[in-house]
C-alpha cells in the first residue's frame, strides 16, 4: 500500500469516529413536551363540560374585548343564587406522559381569590358524566389567582407530575352562597408533558 492511501485510510477512519461520535453524543435532539390540550373557549366549551349540582345558573362561553373564556357567576337578573358548578375536562391518560405542568388564566370581580369559591381538583375514579361529587377528588394547593377587578392573572406551569393513572379528569369548581357572589372568568387552559 502507497504511504499516500494509507495515510488518506487512516483519515477516513478517523473523519468517520468524530462524525460518529458527534452525532451520537452531540446532535441528539432534545425532547419537547406535547401539548395535550389547549382551550380558549372559543364559542363553546370545547373539551370540557359543565355539571350543575347547586342553582340554574352554569358555566359559559363568552368574549369581551377579543378574549374569549369560560364565564361563571351566581349573579342572575338582579338576584343573587347558592350555586355549585364544575367545569370538568375530557379524561386525560397521564401514564402516557411525565412532567406535565398545567397553566391557565383567571379574572375575578364581586370576590377575592382567598375565599375558596374557585377551586382546581383532579379525580382518578371520576366516570366522565354525572355528579362529580360521587367521586373522590383532591385539590390543587397554591394556585395564585385573579385578584378582582377582572384582572387577568396567568397561572404558570403547575407541577402535576404526582398525578397517575389513564383516566384523569381535571376540573374547576366554582362556589357561591347567596350573600357571596363572585364572577370567575378563565381562558388559555394548557396541559403540556413529555411522551414516555
Amino acid at each position: 500500500m502507497k504511504p499516500y492511501t494509507l495515510t488518506l485510510s487512516i483519515f477516513l477512519l478517523s473523519l468517520t469516529v468524530a462524525i460518529t461520535g458527534c452525532i451520537k453524543e452531540d446532535f441528539d435532539t432534545p425532547p419537547v413536551k406535547s401539548l395535550i390540550f389547549f382551550e380558549t373557549f372559543n364559542d363553546t366549551l370545547g373539551s370540557f363540560t359543565q355539571y350543575s349540582v347547586t342553582g340554574a345558573q352554569v358555566w359559559a362561553p363568552a368574549v369581551y374585548s377579543g378574549t374569549t373564556y369560560a364565564n361563571m357567576s351566581g349573579y342572575a337578573s338582579g338576584s343573587y343564587n347558592a350555586n355549585e358548578d364544575w367545569l370538568i375536562s375530557k379524561a386525560i391518560n397521564f401514564d402516557s406522559y411525565n412532567s406535565e405542568t398545567f397553566s391557565f388564566e383567571s379574572a375575578m370581580k364581586y370576590g377575592n381569590a382567598t375565599d375558596s369559591t374557585l377551586k382546581i381538583l383532579y379525580s382518578t375514579n371520576y366516570t366522565g358524566t354525572g355528579d362529580p361529587n360521587l367521586a373522590t377528588w383532591t385539590k390543587i394547593n397554591n394556585i395564585p389567582l385573579s385578584t378582582g377587578n377582572f384582572t387577568w392573572v396567568k397561572t404558570g406551569n403547575i407541577d402535576l407530575s404526582n398525578i397517575t393513572g389513564s383516566n384523569v379528569f381535571l376540573a374547576f369548581k366554582y362556589t357561591c352562597t347567596t350573600s357571596g357572589v363572585p364572577t370567575w372568568e378563565i381562558t388559555k387552559l394548557k396541559l403540556n408533558g413529555y411522551s414516555n
